[in-house]
């Protein structure tokens, strides 16, 4: 199979393994021709493509699935139109996975932050270690990013991740139907191919119709009309994000360029430290 930069796709037993591959940046999603997100896209069609394969194995290297978008060289001109734009690129970026016709299976170790929330909600089945954390801290520094997730776990749980940016793990991501089970991290990657290698084995024809079957009566039941709505809300969002303000009275954007993401991190720390909600599990 095809070599990349950023993702390794290999294809064993029926199964198309895409894995991501920029462990030093925690495999965050960049944007543009040539970027990891390019790359996962490709990498679906030509799987999709390919006869001998049956099912798609989306996974990680490193500690981290994917710790959201990479901000870095990020700035550039932030107009309305600018914002529509950059949506538009992660509109086509999430549709390449959700219509492939093949299932699309991701494995998810560690963080899973931000954009990753809303790539994964693009994949059919989400298996999740044990160790994985979901979130979306993004809502912390004013950014949107949170539409794509009200169609799979509803209202109050979107609104709780972006308004607080606080993680849950893995049993509370299960629990409110973000991922389908969890799995202990020694395991998760053994499970899954093993998952998808079973997928990979049944009547081909059966499991693409059926897939596009369920995949259509998702799409006419809203989660299609929440895109339509939502990207114009979150371009808006976005646009406003760039007068958002630590507790200091300084702009995020102006520390992200001067101190980088140390800085960042230690400007939104001002805010608060620690979860207000308690692990899943835990006697309250």
């Amino acid at each position: 199979m095809q070599s990349f930069n950023h993702i390794v796709l290999r294809c064993e037993n029926g199964v198309a393994h895409l894995v991501l591959n920029r462990p030093d940046k925690l495999n965050a999603l960049g944007m543009g021709p040539g970027s990891s997100r390019d790359e996962i896209a490709q990498a679906i069609a030509i799987a999709d493509a390919d006869a001998d394969v049956g099912a798609i194995l989306i996974s990680a290297a490193g500690r981290a699935f994917c710790a959201g978008g990479d901000l870095s060289g990020a700035s550039g001109p932030d107009t309305p139109l600018s914002n529509h734009l950059f949506n538009e690129e992660i509109l086509r970026f999430q549709a390449a996975v959700r219509t492939a016709h093949k299932p699309v299976i991701a494995a998810v170790q560690g963080l899973c932050l931000g954009t990753a929330l809303g790539f994964i909600v693009q994949c059919d089945i989400v298996i999740a270690g044990d160790d994985a954390r979901f979130g979306l801290v993004e809502g912390r520094i004013g950014h949107p990013g949170a539409t794509d997730l009200v169609p799979v776990i509803g209202s109050a749980w979107t609104k709780f991740l972006i308004l607080t940016g606080e993680l849950i793990d893995a049993p509370r991501a299960a629990e409110i139907g973000l991922v389908l089970c969890v799995e202990p991290a020694a395991n998760l990657l053994a499970r899954t191919t093993e998952l998808a290698t079973r997928i990979a084995r049944l009547p081909r024809e059966g499991v693409l119709l059926n897939k596009a079957a369920i995949t259509n009566v998702a799409e006419v039941t809203g989660r299609a009309a929440g895109r339509l709505v939502g990207r114009p809300h979150d371009a808006i969002t976005k646009s406003m994000a760039t007068h958002a303000r630590a507790p200091d009275g300084r702009r995020f954007e102006d520390i992200l360029k001067s101190e980088g993401m140390d800085g960042l991190k230690r400007a939104r720390d001002q805010q608060f430290r620690g979860a207000w909600l308690k692990p899943s599990g835990r006697e309250t």
